[in-house]
């Protein structure tokens, strides 16, 4: 979650603490005016009950707003360290891997309903040699002669163990479908394919991706910092044509030798890098 998520969740976990502590004072002051009038005890114990409930919830609450506030200083002392101790080289490496990370996705989630597609007209053309091929179908073919036939009447052609089997054999199988396109999609492709709306669909992969790129220059930094201490001077380092970073950094313990090697293409889930760290002695 970025600092603004979890100032809203902290905000939002300060209402529940004020609203619970208002319940809870509002069952004290019903008890004290129960005692005052003289009520009997059973109605008295019922009071305290519900008060009992109250502490136990505003207990909850305030616990809640606290993991919250932990949460939200951690990040914030993150933020901080990151502003503190990135190079601006790094910062523009990972941003050009989120810009390009942003354009696999898009792309990645046309393919994804354009393979969808196929494999659907794969099955129906599959559907309707079955239709024409399989003797037991005899009687469905009477009874759809000469007419259009609907992807509904395809899907409900009996025995459908038959049909079922005659798909699996050609890999169209409905289970068989679905292996296929998890296997070629991926997590974040299937959360932008539930969003139907463009603006929230491209803000959320925008927010991903920096969530992303803010997770691998933490891990980078934590790395180079491990090999040369505070670093000094990036100046030797150099982003390539191809987004990779390489060269040289300094730092209050040593320097090192900073090597990154790319991946991508068929079937890997985005360009992602390996970053070589090589302390010299």
């Amino acid at each position: 979650m970025t600092q603004e998520d979890l100032k809203l969740k902290v905000i939002n976990a300060e209402a529940k603490v004020a609203k619970r502590t208002a319940v809870l004072k509002k069952h004290r002051e019903q008890l004290a005016k129960l005692i005052q009038k003289g009520a009997d005890k059973f109605d008295i114990s019922i009071k305290q009950s519900d008060i009992e409930s109250a502490v136990d919830k505003l207990e909850e609450a305030k616990q809640t707003l606290a993991n919250w506030q932990a949460k939200l200083d951690e990040r914030i002392a993150a933020d901080d360290y990151l502003e503190a101790n990135a190079p601006e080289i790094l910062k523009d490496f990972l941003e050009s891997w989120k810009q390009h990370a942003i354009a696999y996705y898009r792309e990645k989630r046309i393919r994804f309903i354009e393979y969808r597609k196929e494999l659907k007209a794969q099955e129906r053309a599959a559907r309707l040699e079955a239709l024409q091929t399989l003797p037991s179908l005899e009687r469905y073919r009477e009874i759809y002669k000469g007419r259009e036939l609907t992807d509904s009447d395809l899907a409900n052609l009996w025995p459908r163990k038959d049909v079922d089997a005659f798909l699996s054999e050609r890999g169209l199988e409905y289970h068989q479908i679905q292996r296929k396109l998890n296997e070629f999609g991926d997590q974040i492709t299937f959360r932008l394919l539930e969003i139907r709306d463009d603006q929230e669909r491209e803000a959320w992969l925008e927010k991903a991706m920096e969530e992303e790129k803010r997770a691998k220059l933490i891990d980078l930094i934590g790395r180079i910092m491990g090999t040369v201490g505070t670093i000094t001077d990036a100046a030797a380092l150099h982003i390539g044509p191809e987004g990779d970073i390489n060269g040289y950094i300094v730092g209050t313990e040593g320097k090192a030798k900073i090597q990154t090697i790319g991946a991508g293409g068929y079937n890997i889930q985005c360009f992602h890098f390996r970053t070589l760290i090589h302390e010299m002695k």
